[in-house]
C-alpha cells in the first residue's frame, strides 16, 4: 500500500506538472481535507499506509484540482475577515484585498448608530456580512443579481446568524430595495476586468464570468451604479476597484455629485477602494 510520504510526493509532482503555484503547499491542503486531519499533522503520519477509500478521496480532489478547480470550490468554503464563507461553483471567491473595503467602510461607521447598507453584486455576501458581525446595529440589503450565486449569499447570512439584519435580494442594482427604503452606504465589489484581459485569467476558466467581466474597460458596471447610489445613498458611497482604475472611477464619483473622494490602497500599495460622501 502507498504511504502518505508517497501520494503527498506525488501529489507535488503532479500540481507542479500543471503549472500550480506554490504546489508543495496545495499538495498538504487537498491531503489535509482528504484525511480530514490538520495540514502539519500529515507531517507525522508520512510512514503511514494509506485506505483504499483514502487513496481515492485525495485522487478526486487532485484530479479536480489539477484542471484548474479552485481549492475553496473543493473544500466548499473560503475565509474572509475571520469569517468562514461557503463557496463553490457560480460565485467568486471572496478575496484578501476586498477586506481593504471593509476595513475602510468600518473606520467610516459610527460603532452604536443604526444604519442601512446595500451591498450590491453581494455574490457571497462577504462585505455585508463581514461588516454587519462587527456592527451590531447595521442592517444590509444585500442584492446579487445571479441565480447560481444567491444561494450562497442565503446560506452565508444564515451561517452567521444575521437572517434579521441582512436581506438577501435578487435584482439589478439597486432595484430590488424599494425606493421608500433608506439607505445610508452603498457598497459593491463589482465586476471590473476589462474583457480583453478576461482571456489571460486562470479565474476566467472556473469562477462566473459575469462576476468578473466589466466590459471593454472594465467600467461598465460603475457607469451604472455610481450615479444610481450617489443619488440613494443618504451618507456615502464606496467600492472597490482595479488597481488602474482609480483615476477614473474618481471621476465618476466626482461627476455624480459626491464629494471628499477618497482614493485608498490596500496593503501592497495598489489603487483598491474609491470612497466618497452625499453632499
Amino acid at each position: 500500500m502507498l504511504t502518505v510520504l508517497e501520494v503527498f510526493n506525488r501529489t507535488e509532482s503532479f500540481f507542479g506538472s500543471k503549472g500550480i503555484p506554490n504546489p508543495k503547499f496545495e499538495a498538504q491542503l487537498v491531503m489535509a481535507h482528504a484525511l480530514s486531519i490538520d495540514r502539519l499533522q500529515i507531517f507525522m503520519r508520512f510512514d503511514q499506509p494509506m485506505e483504499q477509500a483514502e487513496l481515492d478521496a485525495v485522487r478526486e480532489l487532485v484530479r479536480r484540482r489539477g484542471e484548474g478547480e479552485p481549492y475553496a470550490y473543493l473544500v466548499g468554503n473560503q475565509e474572509f475577515w475571520s469569517l468562514e464563507f461557503e463557496v463553490g461553483p457560480g460565485v467568486l471567491i471572496p478575496r484578501p484585498d476586498t477586506e481593504t473595503l471593509v476595513e475602510h467602510v468600518l473606520t467610516a461607521l459610527p460603532e452604536d448608530e443604526e444604519l442601512f447598507l446595500a451591498d450590491i453584486c453581494a455574490g457571497s455576501g462577504c462585505i455585508g456580512i463581514a461588516i454587519a458581525s462587527e456592527r451590531p446595529q447595521v442592517k444590509v440589503y444585500a442584492v446579487e443579481l445571479s441565480e447560481q450565486a444567491l444561494p450562497y449569499l442565503k446560506t452565508n447570512i444564515a451561517k452567521h446568524g444575521l437572517e434579521k439584519r441582512v436581506a438577501a435580494l435578487r435584482g439589478d442594482l439597486l432595484s430590488p430595495i424599494p425606493s421608500n427604503r433608506p439607505i445610508d452606504w452603498v457598497l459593491s465589489n463589482p465586476p471590473y476586468i476589462a474583457t480583453a484581459e478576461m482571456h489571460g485569467l486562470a479565474v476566467s476558466k472556473t469562477e462566473p464570468l459575469e462576476a468578473l467581466d466589466g466590459g471593454q474597460d472594465g467600467l461598465d458596471i460603475y457607469r451604472r451604479l455610481v450615479p444610481a447610489a450617489a443619488e440613494r445613498a443618504r451618507v456615502g458611497v464606496a467600492m472597490e476597484i482595479g488597481h488602474d482604475q482609480g483615476q477614473a472611477v474618481s471621476k465618476l464619483f466626482e461627476a455624480a455629485g459626491l464629494t471628499q473622494v477618497q482614493l485608498l490602497q490596500d496593503l501592497g500599495k495598489r489603487d483598491r477602494v474609491v470612497m466618497g460622501r452625499k453632499g
